[in-house]
């Protein structure tokens, strides 16, 4: 099996550090990898190869793609999926795994998924959208300053910052906003009351009328020892996170997952 791996991050060398472990792969690309992609090699021997084309180079990833034949190819960044690499590839006949453009609006945009989820009940903090400034400190204000602050867009995972004030919420949402610091992806926010407590990333493989549970994990966001430092694109992920029994897990799909595939 040939599979074709679009990424050059730690995300896509774990992917294809896993990938190279399987039996069923015996050649492995990746697009464009990295200097310790580079070092792997599929089970049968194959070294892995990185290829030079962007992970947002979609005209490029196709034409690779249709000539090489991959009978797989997996999307690890949020970006290509944003720009519709998916529906691209499939109206193609190419088999690629990963949403397509209308389902990673749910990553892409915060605006978008926190819409949804208020249109269809799905429990989240206590937020707000907003396009202007002035409207989006109102809201700070009411929540005594303790808020997230997120830029709508995709900015690599730094797009959130993290609020214990009325003033530090203010210079957030103008560093955002006026000052353009993540770019287009901050013409709108979202703008959440501060949840403390243990974070669990709850991860679904879904078709769109059914799903399955992978097993919990934990995300280590911020820079520096003890958080100290701004959100990162991510300092390091572990699983499975002990922190929710079968009970729980089973209790979360249900007021979160369900609803959203239904």
């Amino acid at each position: 099996m040939k599979v074709l791996l679009i990424g050059g991050g730690g995300r896509e060398h774990a992917l294809a550090w896993k990938l190279a472990q399987s039996e069923r792969v015996t050649k492995l690309w990746v697009a464009p990898g990295n200097g310790g992609i580079a070092g792997e090699f599929t089970r049968n021997g194959e070294p892995v190869e990185c290829v030079a084309v962007g992970a947002e180079d979609l005209p490029g990833l196709m034409m690779f793609a249709r000539e090489q034949k991959p009978d797989l190819t997996v999307v690890g960044p949020d970006n290509p999926l944003a720009m519709g690499i998916v529906d691209l590839f499939e109206e193609h006949g190419l088999r690629i795994w990963g949403p397509n453009q209308s389902a990673a609006r749910f990553e892409s945009s915060k605006v978008f998924s926190q819409d949804f989820m208020a249109r269809h009940n799905i429990p989240t903090a206590r937020s707000g959208t907003f396009d202007f400034p002035t409207a989006a400190k109102a809201f700070a204000a009411e929540l005594d300053g303790r808020c997230a602050v997120k830029a709508d867009g995709l900015a690599l995972g730094k797009g959130v910052l993290l609020c214990e004030s009325i003033a530090e919420a203010e210079e957030a949402i103008d560093s955002i906003m006026v000052d353009e610091q993540f770019g287009e992806a901050g013409s709108s926010i979202v703008i959440q009351e501060l949840l403390e407590g243990i974070e669990v990333s709850l991860h679904v493989l879904a078709d769109g009328r059914s799903s399955i549970l992978f097993p919990t994990s934990q995300d280590h966001k911020r820079a520096l020892d003890g958080d100290q430092g701004l959100n990162t694109g991510g300092m390091g992920t572990y699983s499975p996170a002990p922190f929710l029994n079968y009970e729980e897990l089973q209790a979360a799909a249900a007021a979160v997952v369900e609803p959203w595939l239904q």
